[in-house]
């Protein structure tokens, strides 16, 4: 329980709430109506597909696959939030960034978004990536010069969340406007329909949209189009180009015998690879399974300053989500 105090240093005017030892995280989605768009990913109650997240799924019609439908409103009852983070100006007319932020205030402050919203819950992945690019790789790896690369390729293993939450990722084309980026999810536990499946994040009409060129080949892609791509597979099975980036979140390392496999791949590809893992008891298991898989070591573990607010209750250190 070390780390409490440091993890509830948020700017949040929930951040009590959230951060407290008997925080419940149904009470605290209902009673702010977050039960629709992305939400619904957090929720333990709410998990069919079927619910609000993929209304048209019924609908024999529809063409889309119905893990790719339902995202137009990600944000669900937070409007606002979602017409400043998805239809605002280019990136190029954002103010830009003169250095790294690293911290919740700074981004929140930059992006319009008030301290009393619950929006750092979603955008927690695209803010722990964008940390790992500005201040973390440059600092482990400075010989690459990742922040100079105009583009860059990034594999997210097993991190189904983020995959049923894309649109989010759109932020890294406001926060990092001179890069184009291509996201490659990779798990087994992913939609069958999405293996080998290829997706844009692009503005269309003012607005960010997901385009399926399956089905719109004729559609023009934006320069700033970020590239999405699936696998529904075992890391070690992919074959391909190999990325600039690996990343992990919440990565079941302990329970999935397939990392015995996965993590000598990751140390042939000598790319480097981050994981936020969800508490530091965790950190040392797969401390335990990297040894016996590669005789390699894990960096020791910080907390990110990109967390989600929410506390997991029952952690072994109660770290974020």
């Amino acid at each position: 329980m070390s780390h409490d105090s440091q993890l509830a240093e948020l700017p949040f005017s929930y951040a009590a709430e959230v951060t407290a030892v008997d925080f419940d995280l149904e009470h605290f989605l209902n009673k702010n109506k977050l039960d629709s768009g992305y939400w619904v990913h957090w929720s333990l109650l709410v998990r069919s597909p079927r619910y609000e997240l993929h209304p048209t799924v019924e609908q024999s019609r529809d063409q889309y696959p119905h893990w790719f439908t339902g995202h137009s409103e990600p944000f669900g009852p937070l409007k606002r939030e979602g017409d400043i983070l998805l239809c605002s100006p280019a990136p190029h007319a954002v103010p830009s960034v003169t250095k790294p932020m690293v911290l919740w205030s700074q981004y929140c402050e930059w992006r319009g978004i008030s301290l009393s919203s619950p929006a750092a819950v979603l955008l927690s992945s695209p803010l722990s990536i964008y940390y790992i690019i500005t201040s973390l790789v440059p600092k482990d790896f400075p010989e690459l010069n990742i922040q100079k690369k105009q583009s860059l390729k990034i594999h997210i293993i097993d991190s189904y969340r983020e995959f049923h939450c894309l649109k989010v990722f759109w932020e890294l084309s406001i926060l990092l406007p001179h890069m184009t980026f291509e996201l490659v999810f990779i798990g087994e536990g992913l939609p069958p329909e999405s293996d080998e499946e290829q997706l844009f994040l692009q503005k269309k009409d003012g607005r960010v949209n997901l385009v399926n060129p399956s089905f719109t080949p004729d559609e023009k892609l934006d320069r700033r189009s970020i590239r999405v791509k699936g696998y529904r597979r075992a890391y070690h099975m992919l074959q391909g180009p190999k990325p600039d980036l690996v990343i992990g979140f919440r990565p079941a390392i302990l329970l999935q015998e397939s990392w015995l496999s996965i993590l000598p791949r990751l140390q042939s590809l000598r790319v480097p690879a981050y994981f936020c893992e969800v508490g530091e008891l965790s950190c040392e298991c797969s401390q335990q399974v990297m040894s016996q898989a590669t005789g390699g070591t894990l960096s020791p573990p910080h907390v990110n300053p990109f967390h989600c607010p929410l506390r997991i209750t029952g952690g072994d250190n109660m770290l974020p989500w």
